[in-house]
């Protein structure tokens, strides 16, 4: 028992060392250091007090979240998915993320009909977006089929969003301003023939880039990269894009309408051959919504990943 205690003494000695700089900030004089070394008791609530401010990475997240869903929705979410998904993946892993703009955030559960009235959803997909959902030409991959989607909706997820605003176009030279997410991934898979070069600009752009090339080749570079499988990642639903500008004003691609390049969507128009695009200025900017070629390489059209935790 002795020997049990005495270890288990030396782990919270051992936390509370690795927090010193945090107890420093705090008050902690050296002898009362020295006094912890003899008291479990006080070494106990020290550690205590060490880990609640681990916690508060997670708190700040979470208040922020919540406030932005208030603003947005006019109402708050139960946030406990949220807190527990983060916290299995831990504040390290979080913080690697946010270091390459890949924000965590929740998507509560919400039918998104076109006549909804939430008081931040100031400017919705235009009419063709809806009249197609009700025909069934709009598509997603389920399995190993396409689906069509008959409600569109958020679906009660935890994300990793890409904060970064898109750039205007520019002869196809235009870059994702510090694109240290994607940019070392695509040179390096251009430079080794995987995907096609790009005649425009810089081989790390993330511009010519088809969305049969991101499926194929770009989506598991990257989540091998993030430390996820590659099911975790897929392109924003249209109504993901046109909300998340909308719903999260402190991210910079808040200004997303009023880009004039497009953006590759998760979704299918009919059939394989052809893919969802949308936030252009020149037509709508967040609302507008159209489809191309799922093979073609544009130069000025890009694409944003969305990873589900």
């Amino acid at each position: 028992m002795e020997r049990s205690c005495a270890k288990d003494f030396g782990k919270e000695l051992g936390a509370v060392h690795e927090g010193l700089i945090t107890l420093r900030n705090l008050g902690l004089t050296a002898e009362g250091w020295e006094k912890m070394k003899d008291n479990k008791e006080l070494a106990k609530k020290v550690v205590e007090i060490i880990e609640g401010e681990r916690e508060i990475w997670l708190e700040k997240i979470i208040a922020q979240e919540r406030a932005c869903h208030l603003d947005f929705f006019g109402r708050e979410f139960d946030l406990t998915d949220f807190a527990v998904t983060l916290k299995k993946y831990g504040e390290s892993k979080v913080r690697f993320w946010q270091k390459l703009k890949m924000e965590p955030a929740f998507l509560p559960e919400v039918t998104m009909p076109q006549d909804a009235n939430f008081r931040g959803w100031k400017i919705k997909p235009e009419n063709w977006f809806w009249q197609k959902i009700a025909e069934g030409k709009i598509l997603r991959q389920v399995g190993n089929d396409l689906v069509a989607i008959k409600e569109v909706r958020l679906e009660g997820i935890t994300v990793l969003i890409d904060t970064r605003l898109k750039p205007e176009y520019n002869g196809g030279k235009q870059m994702y301003k510090n694109d240290n997410l994607l940019g070392p991934t695509i040179e390096r898979l251009r430079k080794a023939g995987e995907i096609a070069k790009y005649e425009y600009g810089p081989q790390s752009s993330r511009f010519g880039v088809s969305a049969d090339e991101w499926e194929n080749c770009i989506k598991p570079a990257l989540a091998q990269k993030l430390g996820l499988n590659s099911n975790q990642l897929r392109l924003e639903h249209t109504i993901e894009a046109n909300i998340i500008p909308q719903l999260y004003p402190y991210m910079p691609r808040k200004d997303d309408g009023n880009i004039n390049t497009w953006v590759w969507y998760e979704e299918y128009f009919g059939a394989r051959g052809l893919r969802l695009v949308g936030g252009y200025s020149g037509y709508g900017g967040l609302a507008s919504v159209y489809c191309f070629s799922s093979g073609f390489h544009w130069d000025f059209e890009s694409f944003r990943p969305l990873a589900v935790l």
